[in-house]
């Protein structure tokens, strides 16, 4: 499960490291920033498409019985 706070206490921890040493650097003379009110993604419901399966196996070029058959190739 994810940790929320954690990820958060993270997050807040390497932009203050980056703004520490963007300081340090003379060639940036601008001030910046800017802040959130809500640092984590709203959870997106998502929907299973019923027929998704039944395309794929019929746009396969290989099958064999329930399974979609493969080349594997060396890099």
């Amino acid at each position: 499960m994810i940790d929320e706070e954690k990820i958060t206490k993270q997050a807040k921890n390497i932009m203050n490291n980056f703004i520490k040493a963007l300081d340090k650097a003379e060639s940036v003379k601008q001030e910046f920033g800017s802040e959130r009110k809500c640092s984590m993604r709203e959870k997106i419901k998502k929907h299973k498409d019923p027929e998704f399966r039944e395309r794929m196996f019929k746009n396969a070029p290989k099958k064999r019985d329930d399974f979609l058959v493969m080349e594997k190739k060396n890099w």
